[in-house]
């Protein structure tokens, strides 16, 4: 006897009258030249209460499992890529293939991974120790996991260059939101030189912003 799913405020569709009402919600296979409806997983979104489908039709997603097992059992690990971390040299975990059928890697380990590569950056320690924000930090970190931050410089969380990250413990990262989001350009002018020590740089990163914000 299958087991009805139900969800708060939320009814289920089924398969069958999700097909005959929102067929053309159901998205097709991913592969190239392939226009087969992609297969059903047997469980609806606890949001919607659409049917949930993989990517590929069912044809296809058996042909790239099959795929996936031949590669793992020939795959020499020392060809496996090591872990994105500064010093750690474990290995990464495989994900599964592409859509070429390669393989593909994490980018940390199972230990160091993050959802937010650039979490990987992340020290033990507030680096406004130093001053760069005006004050010196005096927080006391206990788990730096859950204390510190990684804050992007120049506030465009896109550029995940490791010039541009900083660790900051939570109160600081409070402390340089609020700079920016005021536009206190004496107190952001004095945090980037202390950061950068370079006058272009300071000038280019509170050029963009401020022009960004206006």
């Amino acid at each position: 006897m299958t087991r009805r799913v139900t969800y708060d405020n939320v009814k289920p569709i089924h398969i069958s009258e999700f097909r005959e009402k929102y067929s053309k919600y159901i998205p097709t296979c991913k592969k190239r030249g392939c226009n087969k409806e992609c297969q059903y997983l047997g469980s609806n979104n606890k949001t919607t209460g659409y049917p949930k489908f993989r990517k590929y039709c069912s044809m296809h997603h058996y042909h790239r499992r099959k795929n996936y097992r031949k590669k793992v059992k020939k795959l020499d690990n020392r060809t496996i890529p090591v872990c994105a971390h500064n010093i750690c040299r474990k290995k990464v975990t495989i994900l599964g293939t592409d859509i070429n059928g390669k393989l593909k890697y994490s980018v940390c380990c199972k230990e160091h991974h993050f959802s937010k590569p650039y979490l990987m950056y992340r020290k033990e320690y507030c680096e406004n120790i130093d001053g760069r924000l005006g004050f010196k930090c005096t927080t006391t970190i206990i788990d730096y996991k859950w204390q510190n931050h990684v804050d992007h410089i120049d506030e465009v969380h896109t550029n995940d260059d490791p010039d541009n990250l900083q660790t900051l413990c939570g109160c600081c990262h409070a402390v340089k939101t609020k700079y920016f989001r005021e536009k206190n350009v004496e107190a952001l002018q004095l945090m980037l030189e202390t950061i950068y020590k370079s006058e272009e740089k300071v000038i280019q990163i509170l050029e963009s912003y401020l022009n960004k914000k206006q």
